[in-house]
């Protein structure tokens, strides 16, 4: 039973990270190179895996599984900046991952992209209500990294050129600033910590095991994905490659682009479902940690759990609809968001609490990084 739960912890964890980087990393890598990038990805990992560890520490203390929102209630001013962040960021992220889900099945199927935000809305709540929630989620993050794995080798296999002699020929501090928000993003994992804490009932060891392993793993697809990518649209278009290079391709045109580059018939497929069960793991992870805070704001009431669940869904839905083609802008902005729940808040609250950690002091020092990244961006 403690290994299911511990696999099933993993499967969540990997599941919530792995999803819009998938589409998105390809989009702001392509100047950096493959070293400068997987340097960068390396260090989103020591960040992701701290400021979840300083969330954990912080249920410990709390004796009982919490989000941000309720562990900050003691200090006034950090509670404020937490909510209006977690909810502003939980929010967007969940248009974000609607939105591309939408375009995507719009790609492939055609009809009303209203339709398919709508559709995909409701296919979220049905799925953070279904009664075996751990078994699905961990069967779509397994299918996942199958098609994942079948993926590469077939894209590498169908691929000649090498990738190196096209990457970091454009690198620039703009490009690096550009990527830092968006990397953070998407190791997106510590809104779940309050469910892992529960699912494997406070052991410190098996939660620091799951985050290892359940970060660890969406770095590895990340920097193979990304070479693969690359190494595709090299080898079958290098007209497309400087477009990707001068930030002219959208999220629709990438996925586009990989089905029709397959001369497979079931590799088209394949990627089709891997673009739309990648963005899908990512979006009930995000639902759930979202769910979570608003039943603690509505004091986990007999309806809180119906009640949250309809806001979590129909909020990005009616977003989606009004502000449309926002993928990259919504993701990077998010980062800087999301470094006040899940990186300041948590430390000050380590810190007034007597509690000091070299990881946490850099964790929190890259924190700053990326809100500067973000400030730099809008003002350029």
């Amino acid at each position: 039973m403690k290994n299911i739960k511990l696999l099933h912890a993993v499967f969540l964890i990997s599941g919530t990270a792995i999803g819009a980087g998938l589409i998105a990393l390809p989009l702001v890598t392509v100047n950096l190179g493959i070293y400068l990038s997987v340097l960068i990805i390396a260090l989103m990992v020591f960040v992701a895996y701290q400021s979840s560890m300083m969330t954990i520490e912080l249920n410990e203390r709390n004796k009982e599984a919490a989000s941000i929102i309720k562990l900050s209630e003691r200090t006034c001013i950090p509670r404020v900046a937490a909510v209006l962040s977690f909810c502003t960021l939980s929010f967007a992220l969940l248009m974000v991952y609607i939105s591309a889900l939408a375009e995507s099945l719009g790609v492939f199927f055609g009809v009303n992209h209203d339709f398919w935000i709508v559709f995909c809305g409701i296919l979220l709540f049905m799925s953070l209500n279904f009664r075996r929630f751990q078994n699905i989620n961990s069967t779509l993050v397994a299918v996942l990294l199958l098609i994942i794995c079948v993926s590469v080798v077939k894209i590498h296999a169908n691929s000649g050129t090498t990738v190196l002699e096209f990457c970091g020929a454009h690198v620039s501090l703009s490009e690096v600033i550009a990527f830092l928000p968006i990397g953070f993003t998407s190791f997106g994992v510590q809104n779940i910590c309050p469910h892992i804490y529960k699912l494997l009932d406070g052991n410190r060891k098996q939660i620091s095991r799951a985050f290892i392993i359940g970060i660890i793993i969406p770095a590895i697809v990340y920097v193979v994905w990304i070479y693969c990518v690359f190494e595709n649209i090299a080898t079958r278009d290098v007209l497309f490659f400087e477009r990707l290079q001068n930030h002219q391709v959208s999220v629709g045109e990438l996925i586009q682009f990989l089905c029709a580059s397959s001369d497979s018939v079931f590799m088209k497929i394949t990627l089709k479902v891997l673009s739309m069960f990648a963005i899908a793991t990512s979006a009930i992870g995000c639902g759930l940690g979202l769910r979570k805070s608003l039943q603690e704001m509505m004091h986990e009431g007999r309806y809180s759990h119906k009640i949250s669940s309809m806001i979590v869904c129909f909020v990005p839905i009616l977003v989606g609809i009004i502000i449309p083609n926002a993928f990259i802008n919504v993701l990077s902005f998010g980062g800087m968001i999301a470094t006040v729940f899940v990186i300041f808040v948590p430390y000050y609250l380590l810190r007034i609490n007597g509690h000091f950690e070299r990881a946490y002091d850099i964790c929190f020092v890259c924190g700053v990084i990326i809100v500067l990244c973000e400030l730099a961006r809008y003002i350029s």
